[in-house]
């Protein structure tokens, strides 16, 4: 039987890349505060409630949130909104046939070295803060599967763009791009995280998963792993450290993931991150 699936945060990087992969399994509606099928602000409660009496949804997969991570440490109580209080609405409001996809972050671990698994929380920002936040909120549901993750790929949405594309942009129109050499992450190409999210709802998982690419690599690396995937010519990029940045949020420098739970509640290995690449 086909499944009915809301998507939230419509307007976002992953939403087209969700709405491909859910729709090869059922009906999609989307939403965002002022976009998508049906604009909500999930942030009003009564509103999400209507909005979930009138979709009646299956399987809700939620994406929208503040992720900009010097927006969120400047403006809190934004942040705070936009990451808990809507994930709790949703819920809250939730009957309890549903299911709840939560895409979380990485960053809601500590500065201390990686691979982390999924108990070893210690956010260092109001962005991951209120994102651990709202995934307690949302495993109030009993139904929840909550995905740390981090993403590149092609954008299929005017003025966002991901890391690897900033990447091919900046050298292809020979711009100079600084990479850090100092931070270290885990990111799947976005095709591959939304087939995920319909993959882990079929498994029948609940609870907490990091989903990452199975080792990860500097974000310098990755960075010029893509130019050298595109045949990008590298002499406009610089190797540079994180903390160069003046008036940044902090941040932890080794975020990769520990993909071992999901690994074996999926029943398969992660993909590389130069598969991932690969795929671009």
């Amino acid at each position: 039987m086909a499944r009915h699936w809301l998507i939230t945060g419509a307007t976002g990087l992953l939403a087209p890349y969700l709405v491909e992969a859910c729709r090869r399994d059922g009906m999609v509606v989307t939403t965002a505060r002022s976009g998508g099928d049906h604009p909500c602000d999930l942030r009003d409660t009564a509103a999400t409630r209507a909005l979930l009496a009138d979709v009646a949804p299956d399987v809700i997969v939620h994406a929208a949130g503040l992720t900009d991570v010097d927006r969120c440490e400047r403006e809190s109580a934004e942040a705070y909104a936009s990451n808990r209080d809507a994930a709790a609405g949703l819920a809250n409001a939730l009957p309890e046939s549903a299911r709840l996809v939560a895409i979380s972050t990485d960053q809601v671990y500590p500065d201390t070295a990686g691979p982390h698994r999924e108990d070893a929380v210690g956010p260092v920002n109001v962005y991951g803060k209120s994102k651990i936040a709202g995934e307690q909120a949302s495993l109030r549901h009993g139904k929840t599967i909550v995905l740390r993750t981090n993403f590149f790929g092609p954008s299929r949405r005017d003025g966002r763009q991901s890391l690897s594309e900033f990447v091919v942009r900046s050298l292809t129109e020979r711009r100079p791009v600084t990479l850090f050499e100092d931070v270290l992450f885990s990111p799947l190409h976005m095709a591959t995280l939304a087939d995920l999210v319909v993959e882990v709802v079929e498994c029948g998982l609940v609870g907490v998963f990091n989903a990452g690419c199975r080792d990860g690599d500097t974000k310098a690396a990755f960075g010029l792993a893509v130019a050298q995937h595109k045949g990008l010519q590298t002499d406009m990029a610089r190797l540079g450290r994180s903390s160069e940045l003046p008036d940044r949020a902090p941040r932890a420098h080794d975020l990769r993931l520990d993909v071992a739970r999901l690994e074996g509640a999926v029943g398969r290995p992660m993909p590389t991150l130069h598969e991932e690449i690969a795929k671009l």
